[in-house]
């Protein structure tokens, strides 16, 4: 083991990820022995709720385990530890991350974090490997723990045992007979955890995107669960196929870190090991390659994947689809897993896109304009599920803003409150749904609080939460994002409060159709709906309290009106001080700007106040429609997005594919046709004189000697 600081129980936190993995596999021995699917779920629910106490034990101990001077990050407005600065780094030389005059803040990665070494894994070679375990190179089997991997694994975990104990109800029928495939989609929850949980721990690349394939393959098979239906068979394929775009940048940049860090690793140093490539970053951004800095094309690269796998534009057009699976896979893959690994990977790499202006500036406006562009979008969907799909898009869009303006703690934080909260609002969603028949149309129904009155609480709860409303955790999170955002650049904080008052608005749009107004239930529903049952409601109360409780993380008490909300909650508290104890690279936070959160506030009680003067009623004909006309259309296509893709890119592909396809079986096969047709004709010609018959062999003789006597004369 190598550890830069010893981490109590390292070896105990060491086996979180393979919990649910034991789970999975105890499933597949019920499946081989054809047992019953009944308690299917049981392996899976136990694997992950270890998982989730061991992460919750790893939080506090990494807690307790944080440096002194490790360069955690500096205050709203007090010195930085000289320690800390290097020399010369000052904002009036070289400037810093939110350009305010602060110093920038410099860490000693060797001080922070603890690696544990399961076991050597992959030789560099023999002149590498073979130099005995001090001085040899391998890319290890090796886990990473610090404050981002603390705080991360807190709500995987957790979330995630919540909402595999939801499964187990929703995928059963009104008589709690569990759905055909029961066993097998348990076995998928597991993986699934387990791939996500490796993501995060991992130690080195190569086991980072170990965990980041598995993940997509997990989210292939879960969204295609329903197979049979054509439509989720498309949407797996098209998530799996979108995201193999991004993962081929992403594996890129992994082997143009090897290539730049491989040369300056020393003895006993593996090349892709974290500790190694966050020890070099300042290598990398003063040598350049391909005309711009090595830490320039590395953060470029990767952030293809982090495109891809976090669903931002461009490439985010298969997260809406993805809504074809189960309902319990969506809020995984929206809250806990899959699109908030592109957040982690990028705050991992902190020390490498701090060394990039220009990748910063790409992630953020990437990250505008995709929170503008999908907010649009939710604004004129009726579909509960694909609503909160954009909605999620358009929150892992602050998420990177947050990183691209130098406040990777901040969103890191969104991701915290982000994931209980939107976990919660898509669980009531399959409550609903589940009540209704499978049917998720606001169209097909309303005024359900008389019906489902515990899951319309539980849902106003999320909403409030979503819209950042004070004092719910999105509140808190959300508007930390736009504080620095509007420091960086007033256009980018102005956009991104321009969202938060739509996102306030869609969302309360989507709570008035399907809760307020007359009762109407669609025929699917039958003659009784009725609300979810105990197993479904109790995950539901937990994460509620999540997104009720989770921003307070973020703030300490203070009394100052010029500094903290409301003259007593001040903003970056506990939960950035506990990141302090990691590779992100956060600049310096500014002082007062409390306007900020008051100014985001009214526009969320003012989206609020607006979606329901013009649903509170659920009204059957949409104002919407009737006011914005052709933009509603437009808004309600998507922009004509996906139509678009598939003009300009699949069918052109497409195309091109039937071509290749058409020369390889007409031009090269039927090339290697002819040269075997032509000894397989003579062959055949032969074959016809030697039958086994004898009179034929007879006349053949006969023959012969009648063209040899032939030729004898015609030469005499």
């Amino acid at each position: 083991m190598l550890a830069a600081t010893e981490l109590p129980w390292v070896t105990l936190f060491a086996t979180i990820p393979f919990w649910p993995l034991l789970g999975a596999v105890i499933v597949a021995i019920l499946i081989a022995n054809r047992q019953s699917p009944e308690r299917a779920h049981a392996p899976v629910i136990g694997g992950a709720a270890i998982s989730a106490v061991l992460s919750i034990v790893m939080f506090f101990t990494i807690w307790g385990q944080a440096p002194a001077a490790d360069g955690t990050h500096a205050a709203a407005d007090g010195p930085v530890p000289a320690a800390l600065v290097s020399e010369g780094d000052h904002a009036g030389e070289h400037g810093d991350a939110h350009g305010d005059g602060h110093a920038v803040v410099k860490k000693d990665f060797s001080k922070i974090g603890t690696t544990y070494t399961l076991y050597n894994w992959i030789s560099l070679g023999d002149a590498q490997s073979l130099k005995g375990a001090e001085g040899g190179q391998w890319l290890a089997f090796n886990f990473f723990f610090d404050g981002l991997t603390g705080m991360m694994m807190l709500f995987v975990t957790v979330v995630s045992t919540m909402v595999v104990i939801y499964a187990s109800g929703y995928m059963r029928d009104h008589h709690m007979h569990p759905e055909p495939g029961y066993e097998r989609f348990f076995a998928f929850l597991g993986m699934f955890v387990f791939s996500m949980a490796m993501l995060v721990m991992a130690g080195n690349f190569v086991l980072l995107y170990l965990g980041w394939e598995l993940v997509g393959l997990c989210s292939y098979l879960l969204i295609g669960f329903y197979y049979g239906k054509p439509s989720a068979a498309d949407a797996a394929k098209k998530a799996f196929i979108v995201n193999r775009i991004g993962d081929f940048g992403f594996a890129l940049g992994i082997f143009a870190l090897y290539m730049f860090i491989s040369p300056l690793a020393q003895p006993g140093e593996n090349p892709l090991d974290y500790a190694t490539v966050f020890k070099y970053a300042d290598h990398l951004a003063t040598h350049e390659y391909a005309g711009m800095s090595q830490a320039t094309l590395v953060s470029l690269l990767l952030m293809c994947g982090a495109i891809g796998k976090s669903a931002q534009f461009p490439l985010y057009v298969w997260l809406p689809d993805a809504m074809e699976g189960p309902t319990p896979v969506s809020a995984l893959i929206h809250a806990a897993t899959m699109v908030t690994a592109g957040i982690y990977m990028i705050a991992r790499c902190g020390p490498i896109f701090a060394a990039s202006e220009t990748a910063l500036m790409t992630v953020a406006v990437l990250g505008v304009i995709g929170a503008l562009l999908t907010a649009m979008m939710a604004m004129a969907q009726y579909d509960m599920k694909r609503i909160l799909a954009y909605s999620t898009i358009s929150q892992l869009a602050y998420m990177f803003v947050g990183l691209g303006v130098g406040a990777p703690d901040s969103a890191v934080f969104h991701v915290f409150t982000h994931a209980w909260f939107k976990a919660l609002l898509f669980l009531c969603a399959g409550s609903v749904m589940h009540s209704m028949g499978n049917i998720i149309d606001l169209r097909h129904f309303s005024g359900l609080r008389t019906v489902m009155p515990q899951t319309r609480t539980l849902m106003l709860i999320g909403c409030l939460a979503l819209a950042g409303v004070f004092p719910f955790s999105g509140f808190w999170s959300k508007d930390e994002i736009v504080h620095a955002a509007v420091y960086q650049s007033p256009v980018l904080g102005g956009l991104l409060m321009l969202v938060a008052g739509m996102t306030a608005y869609y969302t309360f749009r989507m709570y008035f159709l399907c809760f307020h107004g007359p009762t109407r239930t669609p025929p699917e529903a039958g003659e009784h709906p009725h609300e979810a049952p105990p197993v479904m409601l109790r995950p539901l109360y937990v994460l509620a309290a999540g997104a009720v409780l989770t921003g307070f993380m973020g703030v300490t008490f203070s009394f100052s009106l010029s500094e903290s909300v409301f003259g007593i909650f001040n903003p970056h508290g506990f939960f950035h001080d506990y990141l302090g104890n990691s590779t992100m690279v956060p600049g310096p936070h500014h002082a007062g700007g409390i306007w900020v959160a008051y100014a985001s506030l009214a526009l969320a009680i003012g989206g609020i106040g607006l979606a329901y003067v013009r649903y509170g009623h659920a009204p059957q004909e949409d104002p919407d429609q009737a006011a914005l006309g052709p933009l509603f259309s437009l808004m309600h296509h998507k922009f004509y997005v996906d139509e678009i893709y598939d003009a300009v890119f699949v069918r052109p592909l497409r195309r091109l594919g039937d071509l290749c396809f058409g020369v390889d079986r007409g031009g090269i096969d039927g090339l290697v046709w002819l040269v075997a047709a032509v000894p397989r004709g003579l062959g055949g010609l032969f074959r016809l004189g030697h039958r086994g018959a004898l009179q034929g062999y007879a006349l053949s003789m006969v023959l012969g000697l009648a063209v040899i006597m032939m030729i004898w004369q015609l030469a005499g």
